[in-house]
């Protein structure tokens, strides 16, 4: 297997997984994220972190490692044996939220009720003193499928299939055990490190259907479970999911596997689950060097009538080992290897306040929509090229001046352009004070193939841009380096800096 990167211990279920009216999902195409200020008091909705040393259980909190709509979860060593695991935990001010504390059970009952390898395995779950309830996890070293397909481009179809079979493995297992994932995407498959030898394990279970599970159900049909990126058409209706339906999910990671592309992008929510629902998906040929047999895998399993789809994932993996087999003699490389180029790049992301996605109206709605395609014509007027664009996010660039030592006017003049963007987006016509957009800046590396990004550091967008709201213009250190600007240390985001606005040529502190 090609992915044999390390790192420091990560624990990717960081419950992104809800649905777009309540969830906080910060991943490629997930729903729009609920609102985190950076100077807001506790009572608004920022985490109620524990401090290091607290207990949870027979665990002691080290630090947390990732957070989301439903609780944090937190890097901890066993109080005995010292033993290190990932531990969620409920936030305290859902405690009371029937919803939220049906769905935490219900994680922890689907994951043990599953006992295969690639699968994501509790070590114990119990409640804090006053009733919070926590499940402890293994604690994985790694990288998770979408980070690194994010900083290096897309896969080999050969080294999809190596990924993904240990996926459907898991998958069978999951449908076995009367489970539907309902929320497979690259986020949510892990590459650990064990013994420097590669273990993929599916995460994040916060989502999943008990098929034989008679209990009441936790959201009201109105409301999407999933990631509207992957989501197959019969849960966009609120239809009765099973295996099938992760079937769909699976062609859409095989896509984004072999292209580097999402099968849809669309700036706005609505859009993209009509294209979910009746637009045929682009072949991913038109996108990558595989051939029809890779094609007619991917468009069968993301068929929008499940009964012509592979009905389980151990079909679709034997079609795309088949189809793999018939690629290698029949379709060429694309010519050239991947050129690096430094670039600046602008990222835009359009968040709204938990509050308001319970029950959006359309004046909320409109001003989003409204948001990306603002920002995407002005920074084409400007010279930027669209290297990525979500569902409620886009990140564009602009290639800078060599050497790197000179390229400080170019830094400057995106930093100028960004100011007056975010001033556009501060005026803009019908603006709703529910609605929040980032603007965030980083100089880097992508690998470019001709005109095409293909990764690249700076495609690694989650390993800079902010979590949380950061009202104007923020920027990272690579950006900022030896620039005159007066720019403001942020506690909450102490990578970044915030841009003055109108700042002038003064030194930055």
């Amino acid at each position: 297997m090609v992915l044999t990167q390390g790192g420091a211990p990560l624990q990717a279920s960081s419950d992104g997984s809800a649905s777009p009216t309540t969830a906080c999902d910060d991943t490629l195409g997930g729903a729009l994220r609920c609102v985190e200020t950076c100077d807001a008091p506790a009572s608004s909705g920022r985490p109620q972190m524990l401090p290091r040393g607290s207990r949870v259980g027979d665990y002691v909190v080290e630090q947390s490692i990732a957070h989301g709509s439903f609780g944090v979860v937190y890097q901890a060593a066993h109080a005995e044996s010292g033993k290190r695991a990932a531990v969620k935990v409920l936030h305290p001010e859902l405690l009371f939220t029937r919803e939220a504390v049906v769905r935490f059970e219900r994680e922890i009952q689907a994951i043990r009720r599953i006992d295969h390898p690639n699968v994501i395995r509790i070590l114990d779950c119990g409640q804090m003193d006053g009733g919070r309830p926590f499940f402890a996890m293994e604690l994985l070293s790694g990288v998770d499928l979408q980070s690194y397909i994010s900083s290096r481009g897309r896969l080999s179809a050969e080294d999809t299939l190596e990924i993904l079979e240990p996926v459907c493995e898991a998958l069978s297992a999951v449908h076995r055990s009367a489970i539907v994932h309902r929320d497979l995407k690259a986020s949510n498959v892990f590459i650990a490190q064990e013994n420097c030898v590669p273990r993929v394990v599916l995460l994040d279970f916060g989502v999943a259907k008990v098929l034989d599970d008679a209990g009441p159900g936790i959201t009201a049909p109105t409301h999407l479970l999933g990631t509207p990126a992957c989501m197959a058409p019969e849960q966009i209706r609120g239809q009765r999911a099973d295996a099938r339906t992760d079937v769909y999910a699976l062609g859409a990671l095989a896509y984004y596997m072999v292209t580097g592309k999402l099968p849809f992008l669309d700036a706005t929510l609505a859009t993209l689950l009509h294209m979910h629902l009746w637009v045929h998906p682009p072949s991913p040929s038109r996108e990558a060097p595989v051939g029809p047999e890779v094609d007619e895998v991917v468009l069968r399993a993301m068929a929008k009538d499940p009964a012509q789809r592979y009905q389980t994932a151990a079909e679709f993996i034997e079609g795309l080992r088949a189809a793999v087999a018939a690629g290698r003699t029949s379709v060429l490389p694309l010519p050239g290897s991947p050129e690096e180029r430094r670039v600046g790049a602008v990222h835009v992301e359009v968040l709204a306040d938990c509050g308001a996605m319970e029950d959006p109206d359309d004046a909320l709605l409109a001003d989003m929509d409204d948001v990306l395609p603002l920002a995407s014509r002005f920074l084409s007027a400007r010279g930027f090229t669209a290297a990525l664009e979500t569902g409620n996010s886009l990140l564009f660039f602009r290639e800078l001046a060599a050497p790197e030592a000179s390229d400080r006017a170019s830094r400057r003049d995106i930093v100028d352009t960004a100011l007056l963007l975010e001033r556009e987006l501060r005026h803009r016509k019908g603006r709703d004070a529910r609605v929040h957009v980032n603007v965030c800046l980083h100089a880097g590396q992508v690998l470019m193939r001709a005109s095409e990004v293909v990764g690249g550091e700076l495609m690694d967008v989650a390993a800079w841009a902010p979590e949380i709201e950061l009202p104007g213009v923020t920027a990272t250190q690579a950006m900022l380096d030896g620039l005159d600007l007066d720019a403001e240390l942020l506690e909450c985001a102490p990578a970044l800096r915030r841009v003055a606005r109108g700042a002038g040529r003064t030194r930055s502190r």
